[in-house]
Order: C-alpha cells, then structure tokens, then sequence
C-alpha cells in the first residue's frame, strides 16, 4: 500500500512540475501578416522579422500576402522560430533587384535555426 501511495504522489508532483506548464505554454504562436496593399499588420516583409523580439522563444508565423515584394531579406541569428509562408503556391514572389558579387546581392539571407519557409518563389 505504501508503494502505491508514493507513485501516485510521484505521479501528481510530476504532472505539475514547471516543465508540464511550458508545454502548454509553448503551444502559442505569434501570427503576423505582410501586405503590399496595407491590410496586413505590415507591408514589408523584411520590417515583419524586424519585429520579431532578438532571441525569441516563441513560434511566429509570417503569412505573407500574394504578390510581388522587390526586397532583400535577412533573418538574423538571433531570430529563432520563424516560419515565412506565402498564403498560396507561386502567389508570393521575393525578388531583390541587386547586381555584385554573389556574398553582397543575395534576394534572401538566413541565419537563424528553426527557421521554416513555404510557397515562397524566390
């Protein structure tokens, strides 16, 4: 009878340590939305992950409105857990319009881990 009753305790201590918390907290997720036309939360995509916190530890979703953003993008180190998506396949274009070398002209720059892009056409 005592075994039992020192599991079932285990058992309660357990499901309410700080590590079961952070799960459910962990679940969120910031969503942001670009639009060229303003109807979004910002209309540049690049101004979007610059408002991202540095060092964040939550999930944000970027949802990118359809059309054709002439801009050069870069997702800094300390930029964790972004996920950039198009809202369509081939709808959301990036295209950066700068000539050089290969190291300074590049359309998209990721330097974060955790990073997901979808329906992007870059």
């Amino acid at each position: 009878m005592a075994a039992f009753i020192f599991f079932v305790t285990l058992f309660m201590l357990m499901a309410s340590t700080p590590r079961a918390y952070a799960a459910q907290i962990s679940a969120a997720a910031l969503l942001l939305r670009v639009d060229q036309l303003g109807k979004g939360d910002y209309e540049k995509i690049q101004d979007t992950i610059d408002a991202v916190p540095s060092d964040n530890r939550e999930v944000v979703f970027i949802l990118v409105e359809p059309g054709i953003y002439n801009e050069k993008i870069v997702v800094p180190a300390d930029k964790p857990f972004i996920t950039l998506s198009g809202s369509k396949p081939n709808g959301t274009i990036i295209t950066g319009s700068d000539s050089g070398n290969i190291f300074e002209s590049a359309t998209f720059t990721m330097l974060d881990s955790d990073f997901v892009g979808r329906y992007l056409t870059i």
